[in-house]
This record gives structure tokens, sequence and C-alpha cells, in this order.
């Protein structure tokens, strides 16, 4: 590595102007040796796709004051506030990056496991600028991961929560900035009374305000615009366009002109305009701000997550939504189900896969007294826990939603950023020929013209029409009893042209029509064997058969459920099985129509099975015949055959029985490759790789099983009957997202027209501006109201909404 004479070239990392410590490496120039340092540890980790992604995305190194303090994250307070689990060596941390800024960032930071090998995953919240890692400590202590993430630019920042205000999300500078420019646009405005009134007597008094007036304009440049400028200085540096970019120039252009026609004493420049102009441009920041914070649904929708547990008050057993749940309730968790809530055991064993939140599989053996997290998965015997943090304070959600596929990330923020950086740069083109032109014609409109097309021009209402559409209704839906991972969810519904259906869990109802034994006579203490096993398994027909059973129930161990075969395990030194006939190594009995049998095998013995017949769930009817009208439709059931009752409702569609959890996912893949848009509606038991096959998985919950990575929405099962108006709420929210966009071309349109004639001042365009937002918002909202309220007046029979 050498260095080299003061060139004019940027840097390859980060794209600065490499100066006093230019070096050339690799073939490649670097403004410092941090730079350098840092292309070399992605190049060793073959990580070099990075700068493929984006041009100089690297963020350079900068010196803190913390810099050299890691033996701070030592500190217990400092690890409290950011580890959100550590069990076993294995630990998840979350930190606040407010380096990000692009697309190679998130590619970078979700790849940090293959620059050190101590690191398991990583996951980037890109709109709160947080990072999610999961390590180990035996191999990496978290100061090293600190100096790690700073040796790469992403230095996480430990005082963040003082910056926003808690109850609106908005920045509290914000706050400091609109009142700075709401003094100086006031005091601007008196001071110009002279010039406003024509006092051409008292040239010294106006002379003196005009000074004065300048000297107001120096926090409004200053200050009030810094934000503007950083951003559009990022985005030079990073050789992208952005939509700070022709304000900046605006506000400069604007200033520089105005300061020069003081000196000059040709006029008061546009000083009064320039303030005014940053007031509102403030406004418009502050509501967008508001609105944006109007979009993260994450603690609203907890309230209405359809995740059911079973609570255990004396010895009443009862389920109950999870959002009830209180610090002292104690919970009974089976096999497969997830814990909610943090919680403490209270009896029995646990075995906690912890997947859902570290990413590894391996299962953690808890004892009575143990602290198990939210998100861990119960693999083993039925286990009794006391909550102790309300579901609110839990990060479940949080956990479901970064189960996103990894690597992707939704189309939609990616088609808003081009839509913008080519509006910016149409803006751009306009405005210096509206300058060209009225130089020719009237130079002294120049500025003024120049800079409204610069303001009024803005794709913040086409930013924000998306979002706030599909937010909105997001929100609806959760009300209304089906939670979506996020609002890229809401875009592939509107696209989706075929539903499929799981039958058990699903279609029909949990409680049972009728139970009957065929067998040998089950004694008291068979019984018992068998409820015991039964209620140790989430799948609907075990359900069935621990009601329909009132024998005691006893120890259990060694649980194991098979994903379309059934449950087996210990109890009392008994094993017991309970599923299919070939699981149980049980002669498969004939079944007649609308029948389901759960066979049951103690100690090698099959004593004989349960018939169970089971009813649909109310609305089922009325809702198939409306998705008959709009969507393809199938069903898939890994019973041997589909029942009357079913086949009946299901006429015309593709049916197909005796469909092992493999078949479903290969069924799913070929209508795919038909060219279908594939909604997968099933339990998450049976049907988890076809639910994650499917363009959107649609879990149906009575249980906290439902919450699966596999799943892209989560439907109470009461509100089943509603999913063909779902549906249609998505296709609706769609079609509203494209006439805001039409909204909002007209309105940019008409602004540029009437600024490049000339007849639009900057203030003017400035007040536009954030009216635009506004009324894109007010539609939006207006429209998804509008037909929310006409669904209500005509809702399927048989839906339930969910408060």
């Amino acid at each position: 590595m050498k260095v080299q004479q003061l060139t004019d070239v940027t840097c390859f990392h980060c794209g600065d102007p490499c100066v006093d410590d230019h070096r050339v490496h690799q073939g490649k120039d670097f403004c410092c040796q941090g730079c350098a340092v840092v292309y070399d540890l992605l190049n060793e980790a073959g990580l070099c796709d990075y700068y493929i992604l984006e041009k100089q995305p690297g963020v350079k190194q900068r010196a803190s004051i913390d810099e050299q303090r890691t033996e701070l994250f030592d500190l217990e307070e400092v690890r409290e506030r950011l580890v959100e689990f550590s069990e076993q060596g294995i630990t998840r941390v979350r930190f606040n990056v407010p380096q990000m800024h692009c697309s190679s960032c998130i590619w970078l930071l979700e790849n940090l496991h293959r620059i050190d090998k101590g690191i398991l995953r990583s996951r980037v919240s890109f709109a709160d600028k947080q990072l999610a890692v999961t390590f180990r400590e035996e191999a990496l202590s978290l100061a090293a991961l600190v100096k790690l993430l700073r040796r790469i630019g992403y230095g996480p920042q430990l005082t963040n929560a003082s910056a926003v205000d808690d109850r609106s999300g908005v920045p509290r500078m914000l706050y400091v900035r609109l009142g700075v420019a709401g003094f100086v646009f006031g005091n601007t405005m008196m001071l110009s009374f002279p010039e406003y009134l024509g006092a051409d007597n008292e040239a010294g008094l106006k002379m003196g305000f005009q000074w004065l007036i300048v000297l107001f304009s120096f926090p409004v440049v200053f200050f009030l615009s810094t934000d503007f400028f950083r951003s559009a200085w990022a985005g030079i540096r990073s050789r992208t366009v952005n939509i700070d970019q022709p304000i900046a120039l605006g506000i400069v252009a604007l200033w520089t002109r105005s300061l020069w026609d003081v000196i000059m004493g040709v006029g008061p420049g546009y000083f009064d305009s320039l303030a005014g102009l940053l007031f509102f441009l403030l406004v418009g920041r502050w509501y967008q701000a508001h609105t944006y914070r109007a979009l993260r649904f994450d603690r609203a929708l907890e309230d209405f997550l359809p995740l059911v547990v079973i609570r255990k008050r004396e010895e009443v057993e009862e389920p109950v939504k999870v959002n009830v749940l209180v610090p002292g309730d104690r919970i009974i968790v089976r096999d497969q189900e997830l814990v909610p809530v943090d919680a403490i055991l209270r009896e029995g064993t646990a075995h906690i896969d912890n997947s859902f939140i570290t990413g590894e599989p391996l299962a953690v053996r808890k004892n009575v007294g143990d602290t198990i997290k939210a998100g861990g998965r119960q693999r083993g015997a039925v286990i009794e826990l006391e909550v102790v943090r309300a579901f609110g304070e839990s990060r479940l959600k949080k956990l479901w939603a970064e189960q996103a596929a990894v690597g992707e990330r939704p189309a939609m923020p990616r088609m808003i950023d081009n839509v913008a950086r080519r509006f910016t740069v149409a803006v751009l083109l306009i405005s210096l020929g509206a300058g060209l032109y009225w130089w020719g014609k009237d130079p002294a409109q120049v500025w003024p013209v120049v800079t409204a097309v610069l303001i009024v021009a803005c794709p913040c209402a086409l930013a924000l029409s998306m979002p706030f559409a599909y937010g909105h209704t997001i929100r609806l839906m959760g009300k209304r009893g089906l939670f979506l991972r996020d609002a890229e969810v809401v875009e592939r519904m509107a696209h989706a042209d075929t539903v499929v259906f799981d039958k058990t869990g699903t279609l029909t109802a949990r409680e049972a029509h009728e139970v009957e034994w065929k067998g040998e006579r089950l004694s008291d203490h068979n019984a018992s064997l068998v409820r015991s096993m039964a209620r140790s398994s989430v799948h609907p027909l075990s359900a069935v058969v621990h009601h329909h059973l009132k024998q005691e129930l006893r120890r259990t161990s060694d649980v194991h459920d098979m994903a379309g075969q059934g449950v087996m395990g210990l109890v009392d030194d008994h094993v017991v099985r309970l599923g299919s006939a070939v699981f149980c190594a049980s002669q498969e009995r004939p079944r007649v129509s609308g029948e389901a049998h759960v066979y049951v095998n103690i100690d090698g013995q099959p004593l004989g099975h349960f018939i169970v017949r089971k009813r649909a769930r109310s609305g089922i009817a009325a809702a198939m015949a409306q998705l008959r009208n709009t969507q393809r439709t199938a069903l898939l059931t890994g019973d041997a055959q589909v029942d009357d009752g079913l086949r009946a409702l299901f006429a015309g569609a593709d049916m197909r029985a005796a469909c092992s959890p493999a078949d479903k996912t290969r069924y799913i893949k070929e209508q795919q490759e038909l060219g279908h848009r594939v909604v997968m509606v099933g339990d998450g038991l049976n049907d988890a790789g076809a639910l994650g096959q499917s363009d959107v998985g649609i879990t149906v919950t009575e249980t906290s099983a439902a919450l699966t990575p596999a799943s892209d929405a989560i439907l109470d099962a009461e509100a089943i009957a509603s999913l063909p108006h779902f549906l249609l709420m998505a296709r609706r929210a769609r079609r509203i997202v494209v006439a805001s966009l039409c909204i909002s071309l007209c309105y940019n349109i008409t602004g540029v027209s009437l600024a490049v004639a000339g007849h639009m001042t900057p203030l003017i365009a400035a007040i536009l501006m954030p009216l635009s937002s506004v009324s894109v918002v007010g539609f939006v909202t207006l429209a998804v109201w509008w037909g929310a309220m006409r669904d209500r007046s005509s809702s399927v029979p048989g839906a339930i909404a969910v408060r």
C-alpha cells in the first residue's frame, strides 16, 4: 500500500474526496487507511458484492468519544439495554445504527456472519435504523462485536431514546426547528411591512430593516436548512439523486440572490419568501414524520393479534387471547406451541427450541424455576408457566416479522425510490429549462421561477400514498381478525388469483359434532393415558379427544408430534400413540363421509379408534360462494376421502385427498409454475411447507402454535368466513393507491406548469408542498374508511369482528 500525491478522485469505499491521505490499494483509490482496511475486511470475507449493489456505499470511519471505551459494554446496565436474549452462550442484541442509508448497507449488515464465524445471524429494521445480531459469546464478546461494527463504519449508537418524542415519534430537534422557523418567519414578515406599504420616505428605516432581515436569514440557512443540505450532500457523495437536492438548491439560489440584491442595493430580495419557505417545509417534514409514525402498527396491532393460549385458574383451563394475560397468570404450553410471553417454568420439564429467536434449532432443557423468553417453542410434554411480562412488552411480533425470507427485501420501497429518483431528475431538468427561458425573457424572474419549480414539485405524496393505503388496510384487517406480517403482504394478496384450503383445523370447527369409540373397552386407566397424551398435542383432532374424555390427567414426558402422522410419548411409563392407522400399527377401518379417525396404541397394542364427526365452521358456505366468483379454489386434505359436505362446497374446484405435507407443497409449486398467484390457508401444523411456498400463507389460529416463520398472516378462526372480504380489501387498497398516484401526478403537473409560467412564488410553492401530502393522505384515509363503512353495511354472514 503506498501514499500518493493529492488528486481529485473519490474514495472507492465511501465516496469522499481523496485529499491529504490518498492511498491506492489493489488498483483502487481510498481516502484514508480506515477505508482501505474496511475494503480488505470485506474482500477477505467475500463480501465485495457490497460495492456492486450501490456505487461507493460505504460509511467512513469516524472518531467518537466512545471509540476506545468498549469496556462500557461489559457494564450490566449497558447489557440490559442492548441484550434481548442470552442463554447457553448464545446472545441476541439490538443496536441503533443511524449510518445505514441504502440497500448495500442492509446487505452488508445482514451478512455479518460471513465476516466473523461467531455471528449466527443479523437482521435489519431499516425504518427504525436498528440491527439485531445473534452471536456466540464464547467466540465473540459484545465489546468485540461493537469493535467489528465500528471497523466497517456502522458503530452502534447508545443514546437514542431521548431524540424522539415517545408519543408522536417525531424527532424533538424538529420541534425546535419549527419553533425557530415560526419566530424568524413572523419577525421577517413584520420587518418587511415598510416594503409592503411602500414607505419610500423612510429610506433609513427600510435599509435598517433590510439588514435585520439579512441577519435573521442566517439561522434560516445555517440551522433550519441543515437537514436538507446533509441529505443532498449524502446523495452527491453516493452519486444518487434524492428529493432533498432540488430543495437544497432552491434554498441556496433564493438566499444568494436575495443577499446579492441587498448588498448591491437592487432590492429587498426574497428573504420573507425564504423564511416562509423553510417554515412550511418543516411543517411538511413534521407531518411526514407524524404520518410515518402512524404507519408503525406494532404497538396498536398487538391488541388484535389473534393468538390464543390456555390459561389455568385453579383446576380450570380456559382458552384466552394472549393480550389479556397479566403477570402472575398460569398458562399451559403444549408440544410445538410457542411461549407467547416471558415466563417462569412452574411445572414440568421444558425443552425449549429458541430457533425463532436465535436461528439455532437445538432445544435447551429448562427446569422448574427457570425463565423462558417469549418466542421459545416447547418440544415435548405439557408445561405450566407463570407469566412475568404482559404480551405488549414481549418482542414476539417483531421476531415474527424478522422471519421474512432471508436476503429478500420488499419490492415496494425500491419501486417508490425509483419513481422518486426519476421524478427528481425530471424536476432538475425542467427547472434548468425554465431558468434558461426566463433568462432571455425577464432575468429578474429567473430565481423566483427556478426556486418555485424546485420546491413545488415534490414526490413526497407519491411516497406516502402506497404505505399509507396499505397501512390503513392492515389496521382494518387487524381489527377484523386478520393480522398481516407487513404491508407487502397486502400487495401480494391483491394479485392473488387462487386460494388453496387445508381441511382439518381450517375449514372444520375445533369442537366435534360427535365422538364415538370403536374397539375393545377403554378402561378408565387407559382413557386417562389417552387424554393426557391428547392434551400434549396441538392437532385439532387431539383437542377433540382431550375434551371428550373426562378422566384425570397424568404426567407426560418425551412427547413427539409427527407431522401428518400423530403424537407419541410416555404417560406414567406407558408408551402411548395417537394418530393415523399406520402410525399406531392398526388396521385401517372404512370411514363414511364426514368422519375422521384417531387410532390409539398403548405399549405397542392397538386398542381401537375414535370416530370424530366434524362440522364446517360458521359462514364457510357463504364465503365459498363468494370466492368462486373471483378466485380459483382448491381443497387439500390428509384424509383418505373428501367429505360430501365439503365436496358440495368445492364443486368445480380441484380437490385432492390423502395429501402428505410434501404433497401440499408440491401442489402449490405446480400452480405457481402455471402462472398463478396462490394464497394458502392452513392451520400451520401439517402444512408449514405449503404456507412457505405460497405467495401468501395464512394460518388459521386457535392456539399459539399458529405463529410460524412460514406464515405471512394469522387469521382468527372466528373470522375465516370473512376471507373473501379480506381479499376484496386488498384489491381495493391497490386501486386506491393507483388513484392516489394519479392525484399526485395531476398536482405536480399543475404546480410545475404554473411555476414555469411565472404564476407562483416560492412561498406559495412551499405552502402547496405539504398540502399535497395532506391531500393524498386525506384521500387515502377517506377512501379506505368509506370502503370499510360500505362493507360493514353488507358484511359477510357469519363474520365476526375481533375487538
